[in-house]
């Protein structure tokens, strides 16, 4: 039995318990780790009725309770008063649970009721938070809770509410790595409802998980101001889905595949006597790119194609050949977009009739876009076969987006990103190509020399640093799966770790043009000023780059932008353009509405070419076919490294 001297010290604890204000005082002094002053505890827990509320009285009557005490710092909590708060808390939960028991919906679809329990679980699991403070805001979810006029709560609603009582309580780094990644209904429903025909139940469900992985990406695994760079669109970065899953691009030669087959069917390939023996090397052929095509984003480079693949498979059956061609279309198409996901390099190129064959039926067969892009060795072309290309409609639509000239004199290779091969005998992995916004760092530096070239040096740091946390990431994630382990081996003739450190790291720009035109006031090609001062820029980030490699041995290079979709879902003019229709940038050096010569452009590119030396393409724009053939000479004897007449 509880005596009489407890029972009246019970009494006078309840009594003086028994106001709502105290309460709040205990409470706000047992969340705090330091003692708080009375003019804080009049501001916090008064609010607007400090004139009303007289807090000293209050103070007084929790301090002769011995639950509270002060010092010249302010006031704190005792260890009696925590105790007796404590118990409060267990009455008012207790007194909560019966009169209304909340029930979650949870994330794997199923109810259970509410327990904060697994709130403070959750805090200290998935927030990094410490136990104390864990507690407290598990608390006081459960005390709001208690106040909402709800049955039940949705597992993601809970993970909100819970995250917004984090931000009031200023701990938005914590919030940051407990918000729920997923697409909103909204757009569910856009996607769902879509009249597009080529969404597929596979793309409806491949779109759901990239904005997720996107999603993870920018708010879980690259730090808050590098992600910002490319929310911003100071930056661009290729395939955000997958950035941290793969590398880029591959590079292999067609020998590989060949040497790869012979060992898995040596009786196919050590003896190609009849079409049944061509169409199953094509078949096997197509199995080992399809294996590989899940380890890159954008493209594989497969280097002498013509020499070791093309000119060993092909014989005068159009059976082959028809195979052959519809193969490659079906294999761009796999792809599910519009992009060339697959290069090949067609160096020694005689206009014979197997080869001629081979472009009529790949003619005939290329979709509007997309397909393999060719690349071809010009020197061997104009110099043999000047007769073949002007009788022929080789640089005509469709193919002439899908042909690509090459100075074969040298090492020129390009895949579809621009990115170039040095070394054409050792295959090797590209791992990304991420871009800096000119345009936006001309903005910001207000034409001060300086300040641009300040800023453009920050730039490149942040893109160095993204591309060691990539390399990190996909050695991390390739490392873990069997078939790229079992692979690499016979492509690369390394292990996993090796070929990600030596891989080409392919550092380039944007809005070069609109840069310059903002920062000196003219276009580049208008002036030698304004030249200069892009040539210069360019000259910085190459500098920068060596200096780069050289002090860590890295391989790092500076190359062209491509056409791609970052050109128009990118910031121009302070304005987010996501998707448009009209590019808020181009892939040029030179504006595709220059007056410049063909000679003066030509001359004007080759001293970007000379500095941005890890792979440039010129267009010279030329969409009239007489005009092409009569300008090929001028275009050969310049010696440009690789050449384009795609007409974006």
């Amino acid at each position: 039995m509880i005596s009489d001297k407890n029972s009246n010290f019970l009494e006078k604890q309840l009594k003086t318990l028994g106001q709502k204000v105290r309460l709040d005082i205990l409470k706000k002094l047992k969340n705090s780790q330091n003692d708080i002053s009375f003019s804080k505890l009049q501001k916090d827990v008064l609010e607007g009725n400090s004139s009303t509320v007289n807090l000293s009285f209050h103070l007084n009557a929790l301090k002769k309770c011995e639950l509270i005490n002060n010092t010249e710092n302010g006031y704190y909590i005792t260890q009696f008063g925590k105790k007796i708060f404590e118990n409060i808390l267990s009455i008012e939960r207790i007194l909560g649970e019966k009169s209304k028991l909340k029930m979650i919906r949870t994330s794997k679809y199923s109810k259970e009721l509410f327990d904060s329990n697994k709130i403070e679980e959750f805090l200290i699991t998935e927030g990094d938070m410490e136990l104390f403070l864990a507690r407290q805001i598990a608390r006081e979810v459960e005390d709001r809770l208690a106040n909402l006029n709800i049955e039940y709560l949705t597992a993601p609603l809970m993970r909100e509410y819970t995250n917004a009582i984090l931000l009031e309580n200023g701990l938005e780094e914590v919030r940051h790595k407990l918000t729920r990644l997923g697409t909103p209904p909204y757009e569910v429903f856009k996607l769902f409802n879509s009249m597009d025909s080529r969404l597929t139940p596979e793309r409806f469900i491949n779109k759901l998980g990239s904005d997720v992985s996107e999603q993870f990406i920018l708010l879980n695994l690259i730090p808050k101001n590098l992600a910002d760079l490319y929310l911003s669109g100071e930056i661009a970065l290729l395939y955000l889905n997958y950035w941290s899953l793969r590398p880029l691009s591959l590079y292999i030669s067609s020998e590989t595949i060949l040497s790869y087959i012979s060992k898995k069917h040596p009786v196919i390939t050590n003896k190609i006597e009849t079409s049944r023996d061509c169409l199953k090397l094509i078949l096997y052929f197509f199995d080992f790119l399809y294996q590989v095509k899940q380890f890159y984003s954008e493209d594989v480079l497969l280097g002498a194609f013509k020499s070791q693949f093309l000119n060993y498979v092909l014989n005068n059956d159009s059976h082959v050949t028809d195979l052959f061609t519809s193969q490659f279309i079906r294999f761009s198409q796999s792809f599910f977009d519009d992009r060339q996901h697959i290069t090949l390099e067609l160096k020694n190129n005689s206009g014979d009739p197997l080869t001629k064959r081979f472009f009529k039926f790949l003619a005939e067969r290329l979709p509007l876009k997309g397909g393999p892009l060719l690349l071809y060795g010009y020197s061997s072309i104009l110099e043999n076969n000047m007769q073949y290309i002007k009788q022929n409609d080789l640089f005509s639509p469709p193919l002439r987006d899908n042909i690509v000239l090459y100075n074969n004199d040298g090492f020129n290779l390009l895949n579809s990103t621009n990115i170039k091969i040095c070394n054409s005998k050792q295959n090797r992995i590209i791992l990304d190509k991420i871009l800096i916004n000119l345009h936006m760092i001309s903005v910001e530096a207000n034409q001060n020399d300086d300040r641009f070239f300040d800023l453009l040096q920050k730039k490149l740091d942040s893109v160095f640093e993204l591309f060691k946390l990539k390399e990190n990431f996909v050695k991390k994630r390739l490392g873990t799966i069997n078939e790229w382990n079992s692979l690499i081996p016979h492509i690369f003739g390394e292990k996993n770790e090796g070929i990600i450190n030596n891989s080409i790291k392919s550092v380039s720009f944007f809005g070069l043009n609109k840069a310059i035109l903002n920062h000196c006031g003219i276009e580049l090609d208008r002036t030698e000023s304004s030249a200069s001062f892009a040539l210069k820029s360019m000259r910085l980030m190459k500098n920068l780059i060596k200096e780069k490699n050289e002090t860590e041995n890295d391989r790092y290079t500076l190359s062209q932008p491509h056409n791609d979709t970052y050109l128009s879902d990118s910031w121009s003019n302070g304005v987010f353009n996501p998707g448009g229709h009209s590019k808020a940038y181009t892939s040029e050096i030179i504006r595709e509405n220059s007056s410049l010569s063909l000679v003066k452009k030509i001359s004007l590119f080759k001293k970007f070419e000379d500095i941005i030396d890890g792979g440039t393409i010129f267009n010279p724009k030329i969409t009239e076919i007489n005009a092409f053939k009569k300008n090929l000479n001028l275009l050969y004897k310049s010696k440009i490294g690789a050449i384009s007449f795609r007409n974006y």
